[in-house]
């Protein structure tokens, strides 16, 4: 009965072993399999992005406008400092849930800058489409082949973008917006800078509370930090009450607390 006793935790100790062994041998082969991932994922993306046009016809998606706004789109193309391809759009939309367009080239050089020309003579210069590596993976993570695939990661007015236009990111003046960046309130960045800021962004919050112009509906959208030249700024949007679907933007200097409101944004900033 001992000998039975023994044999069968002998046998157990043998099978946990083993077990044991394997878990090691898995988790070590899914370790190296994201290690290899890694490094193999930014070398094959430079290579994928070696390609040297654009033919995927990337789409755009536009926000916070009407189909009114979107009748007739300019688009042309800035290439090595001259505008080439300049050809006018007549869209169709209907409503405001599905405001989409793709470009109207089938081919353009990935170094090239596209603009966007809207009626009301906003403007998007859109760039930094590229290629990049897709990792094929198994049930022990990467099986070590890939392929390459467009990016719809894009910048769009000095805005890393997936293809958005959004209105209050138009340029009524390329010149001086050029030098202007926004700060996305997603970005790893974003809290870092506000740390650095003499207005924190807590502060700022009640600054804006405290100039709502609504009595009685509580909006508030962050919209980032906008970086220029001369000053920083918060930047909120508040739904009015008084006008549903209109966003008034209220900008809050980050070293000051000064507020600026503007009611028909970005034409009267």
């Amino acid at each position: 009965m001992k000998r039975f006793f023994k044999g069968c935790l002998i046998a157990v100790g043998v099978l946990v072993l083993l077990a044991a062994i394997f878990v090691g041998l898995v988790w070590w082969s899914m370790q190296r399999s994201k290690a290899n991932a890694e490094s193999d994922a930014e070398a094959l993306s430079k290579a994928c992005d070696t390609a040297k046009y654009i033919t995927e016809n990337p789409q755009l998606t536009f926000l916070k406008f009407t189909p009114k706004e979107l009748q007739t789109l300019r688009f042309q193309i800035l290439r090595d400092g001259k505008i080439t391809n300049d050809t006018s759009v007549k869209t169709a939309f209907k409503d405001k849930e599905n405001l989409k367009i793709n470009f109207p080239y089938k081919k353009f050089l990935k170094t090239d800058t596209i603009i966007l020309t809207l009626q009301n003579q906003l403007k998007y210069y859109v760039s930094g489409y590229g290629h990049y590596a897709y990792l094929h993976y198994g049930m022990f993570g990467y099986v070590g082949s890939s392929d390459c695939r467009f990016s719809e990661n894009c910048v769009i007015n000095n805005v890393a973008s997936t293809g958005i236009i959004d209105k209050f990111d138009g340029w009524v003046d390329p010149e001086k917006s050029k030098h202007i960046r926004t700060i996305q309130p997603v970005a790893a960045e974003y809290e870092a800078f506000a740390a650095r800021c003499k207005i924190k962004l807590k502060e700022a919050e009640q600054i804006f509370i405290n100039n709502r112009k609504n009595e009685h509906l509580y909006s508030m959208f962050s919209y980032g930090i906008e970086v220029g030249p001369e000053a920083n700024y918060y930047i909120f949007g508040e739904e009015r009450e008084s006008k549903r679907d209109h966003i008034d933007i209220v900008k809050i200097n980050t070293e000051t607390g000064k507020i600026k409101r503007y009611t028909n944004y970005p034409f009267d900033k």
